[in-house]
């Protein structure tokens, strides 16, 4: 295997990895949690937010990405019909299709909703009117759940490409 395949596969993964674990941790474990805690998993989210998990995880899932894009096309001889019509090629498409879908809601549904769930959080605190404080956490809690919809959502998508990817050469 050429050095630059080598590094590409060990971006691939190594984001990957972290791509989808941070995203099945977060559906399956974290998100029910600060659910159930109410407001305070709100101080949770916050903190999250302020770390930067919202900006590293399009990054991390761009490189696995690209970098999968990349191999397949060296791997492929620049996406060669007889290749992609293969087992190996199609199940690898198939793969990077569904994490392509999953980037898509990852990076247009999830930030702008967090960004504002961030910013109603913020806010909260300061008010003073009761009607306005209800009006905020009412949109707050429509923007939780189309967080957590688009997460479930991501999550399943990912869950397809990991598997894919890894049978890939088996099929």
């Amino acid at each position: 295997m050429s050095a630059l395949l080598t590094v590409l596969r060990l971006i691939h993964i190594l984001c990957g990895v972290y791509w989808a674990g941070t995203v099945f941790f977060f559906v399956t474990f974290l998100d029910p949690s600060l659910r159930s805690l109410g407001p305070d998993g709100g101080k949770v989210m916050m903190r999250l937010f302020e770390r930067g998990y919202l900006k590293l995880i399009p990054i991390v899932a761009m490189l696995t990405v690209l970098s999968g894009l990349w191999m397949l096309w060296i791997l492929s001889g620049g996406f060669s019909a007889e290749y992609m019509r293969s087992s190996i090629g199609r199940a690898l498409q198939a793969g990077g299709e569904l994490a392509i879908i999953a980037i898509i809601i990852g990076i247009t549904v999830m930030p702008p909703a967090g960004a504002r769930v961030f910013a109603i959080a913020q806010q909260l605190p300061q008010l003073r009117d009761e009607s306005e404080k209800k009006t905020l956490v009412s949109e707050m809690d429509r923007l939780r759940a189309r967080l957590g919809s688009s997460g479930r959502i991501v999550f399943v998508l990912l869950v397809g490409a990991v598997a894919l990817m890894a049978v890939a050469r088996y099929i």
